[in-house]
């Protein structure tokens, strides 16, 4: 009856989709030219059929996660409610089932975006209801999208009174679902929280891994009375290399009585990412330890001894990281939790950890004592406790010992370490050492003023041990992100960080830290990069679980020249490999932002910001994001706390500028500009900064003189001149595409560009 019809301002193409409570149509937007799914309810001349239409579209809308099916809008034609929802090309898991199970990888990456959806919608107090494989989509990328929220509800009552499969509900109270995946107390009709979309979860996972339903009997009431008083089916008769992990994660998620399940669907999805990871890390078989190292506490008289018990977490982690049967959760994911008001146990959750190590350092003079303890997050228990009272010259054995007993404890074999012990890039030299330890604690806070703090430690290191190349390796990441700040002028710091990248290399050939700034440099500065490619690629081959390699080559080679989906893969793994790191998770967001995907971008940075609301990055570009969609007072209230952040960093005045200006509000962008230029005649700011609120303003004379400096002076930000949104207004300009091209991001309509950018090296 629709197709070929105008509805509202939506064209009617196909039929894609009926059931017993819904049809779906595939429709053209003839306002934004794009197609969307048009989702009509069945029953017509029901008076509670808008409610019903409305309270969907409301569950739905509420939940901002990529893995839930967008909702547009609702409208009613002639009399009937509809909603305007996003269409996903691709095939419900129904159908993908129908050609058998799922191989493991497929389902795992399946049932973890699943669970990731359902957490984010009961975070926000939606319990789904009527979860099966019907309801789920999975797009043609292979993502899934999770739909059908039409029964959706904070609290439910329920009872089963028809033998059919799918149970309608309404205002008058029985409940609606499809009877072979509701939860036992579902299925007796009693009040219902999160942990009853767990238990259908669990079925659709058993489902996805077997091809077999853990309850089916021959018909609905017989499946009804099997989940309720049978236990499920054990998924090893189907699947052999169903391990213990596997086992325990569908058996929680089964359990008949709700205590006996997982809380939420994020303590699902936790565990389902803690048993890909150990997949990942030694094949199909077998339970690998996850261990969380947390930084030490300073118990020290005088309190400053923060950057030696965080350097004694991080070389516990390093050395326990060469241990290939053995997982280490990476610095950034574990040192989140510094001074958390949460239990272990909590934090262990978090992080998807078996095990923690805490302990605390009191260092009075030159001597030392450490205090270690190894918990059992399983059980509740500690595996191990050591007291270490040494002089501050002991110092090298004492990580030594206490990775080798940890080791010991958890039962896995542990190499003996060479007879130094230390890796080659170490020193044997303790004051080398502590000033080291102390230039990667300014490094690690990723401010300018620490930076160059950072840079005189990792110097001192180096006067007092030649020899060290971590040190080296060290100095030459921070010259290169002083580079990429926009902090300092490339054509001073770069040769400094390529100097210190030669050098650690020279000591230590594959040094992964040296290896990563020394392939960034050729993206940021040489602009050559298809050697940069080779050199990253390298990097991860020789150090494959070295995420910031990963991070550093998507960020800084592959997303300047668009090619997002490569970058996504290499950030995928990387958040594999650290799946808390804050920075991460931000580079996805900035990753989706540059695709202006600005919905998923926004869901990501505030995902960030509920974990570290003070991260500056993720601040800084949900700022910029709010701006390009319109969001000016949102914009502008993020921008001024990332501002505040950096105390004025000029990257920040620079966004906030520009949105000033894009929001009508002259005089205070013109301020900002004028605050950058004056900063410019004093000392080094990126003329694309300049640049950037010259374009909010108008002024695209005067930003397109400030970008030809910037290409003179090679300034690192300028390689993401063709992806940035706040320059595409420029981006045909003859004279930018001749920039472009320079750089390397354009096919050359100017050779004497080339030319120019070779000679001014």
């Amino acid at each position: 009856m629709f197709i070929g019809k105008i509805i509202s301002h939506y064209r009617v193409l196909e039929q894609i989709g009926t059931g017993g409570m819904s049809e779906v149509f595939l429709a053209e937007d003839t306002i934004l030219g794009r197609r969307v799914a048009l989702k009509f309810l069945t029953r017509e001349g029901d008076g509670s059929e808008r409610n019903r239409v409305l309270a969907e579209a409301i569950a739905a809308a509420s939940i901002d996660h990529p893995c839930v099916c967008k909702i547009f809008e609702t409208c009613e034609w002639e009399g009937r409610q509809f909603i305007v929802m996003e269409f996903v090309d691709g095939e419900t898991l129904a159908q993908r089932l129908r050609a058998g199970p799922l191989p493991m990888p497929q389902a795992l990456a399946t049932a973890i975006e699943i669970a990731e959806a359902l957490a984010e919608a009961h975070r926000k107090g939606i319990i789904h209801c009527d979860l099966k494989p019907g309801n789920v989509m999975v797009a043609r990328g292979g993502h899934v999208k999770l739909m059908d929220f039409g029964l959706a509800r904070p609290v439910w009552r329920a009872r089963i009174g028809t033998d059919e499969e799918t149970v309608d509900a309404d205002s008058r109270g029985p409940l609606g679902g499809t009877l072979s995946y509701m939860a036992p107390e579902q299925a007796r009709g009693e009040n219902l929280d999160a942990r009853a979309d767990v238990f259908s979860f669990g079925i659709l996972f058993f489902e996805m891994l077997s091809g077999v339903h853990p309850f089916k009997r021959n018909t609905a009431q017989s499946t009804v009375a099997a989940i309720i008083h049978e236990e499920p089916a054990q998924i090893g008769q189907y699947l052999r290399a169903a391990n213990l992990q596997l086992r325990q994660i569908l058996k929680r998620a089964l359990a008949r009585s709700p205590e006996a399940r997982y809380a939420t669907a994020a303590e699902l999805a936790a565990d389902l990412i803690a048993f890909r990871d150990n997949r990942k890390g030694q094949g199909s078989s077998g339970i690998l330890p996850i261990i969380a190292i947390l930084p030490f506490k300073d118990l020290s008289p005088a309190g400053d001894q923060e950057y030696f018990c965080d350097g004694l977490a991080e070389e516990l982690i390093v050395a326990l990281g060469r241990n290939e049967q053995l997982r280490v959760i990476s610095r950034s994911a574990a040192f989140r939790f510094r001074n958390a008001d949460v239990s272990l146990a909590e934090i262990g959750q978090a992080l998807g950890a078996t095990a923690i190590v805490e302990g605390s350092v009191r260092k009075a003079g030159e001597r030392l004592r450490i205090v270690v303890n190894l918990l059992d997050l399983e059980h509740g228990s500690p595996i191990w406790s050591e007291r270490y009272d040494r002089q501050l010259d002991d110092i090298f054995e004492i990580q030594d010992e206490i990775s080798r007993a940890i080791a010991e404890k958890l039962r896995v074999t542990f190499a003996p370490p060479p007879s130094r012990k230390l890796k080659p890039s170490g020193t044997a030299n303790v004051s080398a050492y502590e000033l080291y330890l102390r230039g990667r604690h300014y490094w690690n806070t990723r401010n300018e003023e620490n930076l160059r703090l950072s840079i005189e430690q990792f110097e001192r290191a180096i006067a007092v041990d030649p020899g060290y190349a971590l040190a080296y390796a060290g100095l030459a990441g921070a010259w290169v992100t002083l580079s990429v700040f926009g902090a300092s002028r490339p054509g001073d710091v770069i040769p400094l960080a390529r100097d210190a990248a030669e050098r650690a290399l020279a000591l230590e050939p594959e040094l992964p830290e040296a290896l990563t700034a020394s392939a960034c440099i050729r993206a940021i500065f040489d602009w050559d990069w298809d050697a940069s490619e080779r050199e990253f690629e390298s990097v991860i081959r020789l150090s494959p679980r070295f995420g910031q390699a990963r991070q550093w080559f998507a960020m800084n080679c592959l997303a300047p020249r668009g090619e997002f989906a490569r970058a996504g893969e290499e950030l995928n793994v990387a958040r594999e490999l650290e799946p808390a790191s804050l920075a991460i998770s931000t580079s996805l967001g900035i990753l989706d932002f540059f695709e202006r995907k600005y919905d998923s971008a926004i869901s990501r940075f505030r995902a960030v910001l509920e974990l570290d609301e003070g991260f500056y990055l993720a601040r800084y570009f949900l700022g910029q994001t709010f701006t390009e969609i319109g969001k000016f007072e949102e914009a502008i209230l993020e921008l001024r706390r990332a501002v505040s952040l950096t105390r004025r960093s000029a990257e920040s005045v620079s966004a906030l500028g520009y949105a000033h200006a894009v929001a009508g509000e002259r005089a205070e962008s013109l301020a900002a500009l004028r605050e950058l230029s004056d900063r410019a005649e004093r000392s080094y700011v990126s003329p694309v900064l300049l640049a950037q609120i010259q374009i909010g303003l108008g002024q695209s004379g005067d930003a397109i003189t400030n970008l030809r400096s910037a290409f003179r002076l090679r300034s690192s930000d300028l390689i993401w001149l063709d992806v940035r949104p706040a320059l595409k207004t420029v981006s045909s300009n003859d004279q930018v595409v001749e920039i472009l091209s320079g750089i390397g991001l354009r096919a050359s309509p100017n050779a004497a560009v080339a030319q120019s950018a070779t000679d001014s090296r």
